[in-house]
């Protein structure tokens, strides 16, 4: 790490020590952040536009500046407000020194992907972090790192995780034992302004498995999801079963959804679903093809 680089590391752990002095566990896992970091010495970052993401990339580029290059996978299954937080944060990143570049990625390309098996998202991250790893050896750094939480880490669900196994990639927070709760606080405890933004996904988790996905179906959940977010929804899931759809809102959420049902229905019609239901949103996917609303 660099003189300067290790000051703005000192600086960061000053902030989170000052902001969370209860939470001294928090900080040591922080603390290891930061030296897992500087351990790298330079990485390729996956950005996501996801706060785990956002929230690595805040602490690698002050801790590496220009050693660090941000990349973010532009694919139709990415959506439109998380491109626009990869950006966002990309902006602050370079401040820093480090560079930031978007690439097309060609998972839609793959037919094992579009099959929408289990096995799915493996496909989508050997793509991605394949393509990461060219840039990485091209620009002579040492790692490809991503966001994946301890959470994450945790769960038995992750095709895409044996992918970055696979490929060697490198996860700093869950290495360090960072929960999603944890990257929040110390989100917070860092100035970051988007700290409780909604969790994300791509868009093809909201078509069941077995269904196969196409670029339209993928344009047709966004629209409807960006509808109902215009009605001042911040976590919204429409999963797709063909004329129905399921709009999935937070818990405390699902009652003034069913309030706003006029302004869904022109919503959901408008984007080519024929109905839908209300449900809580509890994470994961669409679940299988079988699994239509009534």
């Amino acid at each position: 790490m660099t003189t300067a680089g290790a000051a703005r590391a000192l600086e960061l752990h000053r902030r989170v020590r000052e902001a969370c002095p209860e939470a001294p566990e928090l900080v040591e896992r922080f603390d290891r952040l930061l030296e897992v970091v500087q351990d790298l010495e330079s990485c390729v970052l996956a950005l996501s536009g996801g706060i785990d993401s956002t929230f690595l990339l805040e602490v690698t580029s002050r801790s590496l500046g220009n050693r660090c290059v941000a990349v973010t996978a532009e694919s139709a299954a990415l959506p439109t407000w998380d491109r626009a937080d990869a950006r966002r944060a990309a902006a602050s990143a370079q401040a820093q020194g480090t560079s930031w570049r978007a690439i097309a990625t060609r998972e839609l390309e793959d037919p094992r992907y579009v099959a929408n098996s289990r096995s799915r998202c493996y496909f989508c991250k050997s793509e991605v972090y394949g393509r990461l790893a060219e840039i990485a050896r091209e620009a002579g750094l040492a790692h490809v790192v991503d966001g994946t939480n301890a959470t994450d880490a945790a769960s038995p669900d992750r095709p895409g995780m044996a992918a970055a196994a696979k490929i060697g990639v490198r996860s700093p927070l869950a290495e360090c034992g960072l929960s999603k709760d944890d990257v929040r606080a110390l989100a917070r405890a860092l100035g970051m302004i988007d700290w409780d933004r909604p969790a994300s996904a791509c868009l093809s988790s909201r078509i069941p498995h077995g269904v196969r996905i196409t670029p339209e179906m993928l344009l047709r959940v966004e629209a409807t999801e960006l509808g109902i977010r215009g009605l001042g929804f911040p976590q919204v899931r429409v999963r797709d079963f063909g004329e129905a759809a399921r709009v999935e809102v937070d818990r405390p959420e699902v009652e003034r959804l069913l309030a706003s049902r006029a302004a869904v229905d022109l919503i959901v019609r408008s984007t080519g679903f024929a109905r839908w239901t209300a449900a809580e949103y509890v994470g994961g996917g669409a679940g299988e093809v079988g699994d239509v609303p009534d």
